[in-house]
């Protein structure tokens, strides 16, 4: 039995961050990649919206497939997409997600309330990082912080 939990526990990991969910997700960009070329991302079911309002359709493929997502040499699950390639939208500044049209997108958590966006233009379902086009880093906005504690005047 542990043996079942340790396998899973990765996906479940996945899937808790996860955003195949029914309402859109607000995610802010944390990499430099992130920040000059897509923005702030909401993710929901079928579409990724970048932050000048421009949307990629994408379509389930394989959920928890595991690679190397990362670059790390170390596999992780992550969900596969398929991606409208006819698209190929310009994004901030003018950028694109790929040089060409995008066929794949990855999305896997390399930690809690991260999400890491791999994008591929390959004819093949991605297994890793081999045809890699661009990796965008997001992450889960944080919760706004009161300015301090608040005090009852002493009258």
């Amino acid at each position: 039995m542990r043996s079942t939990i340790a396998f899973f526990a990765p996906l479940l990991a996945v899937l808790a961050a996860s955003p195949l969910r029914a309402d859109p997700v607000n995610w802010s960009a944390t990499s430099n990649t992130a920040m000059a070329i897509t923005g702030d991302i909401v993710v929901d079911d079928y579409t990724l919206t970048f932050a000048n309002g421009k949307s990629l359709a994408i379509e389930p493929y394989e959920a928890g497939r595991v690679g190397d997502w990362s670059r790390s040499g170390k596999s992780v699950a992550g969900d596969v997409f398929t991606a409208d390639s006819s698209a190929n939208l310009k994004l901030l500044n003018g950028n694109k997600l790929c040089a060409t049209p995008v066929t794949y997108v990855v999305i896997w958590s390399p930690g809690e309330g991260e999400l890491g966006i791999n994008v591929y233009s390959g004819s093949k379902a991605p297994t890793g990082t081999g045809g890699l086009c661009a990796s965008y880093s997001i992450k889960l906005p944080s919760q706004a912080l009161p300015l301090g504690p608040v005090h009852e005047s002493q009258s």
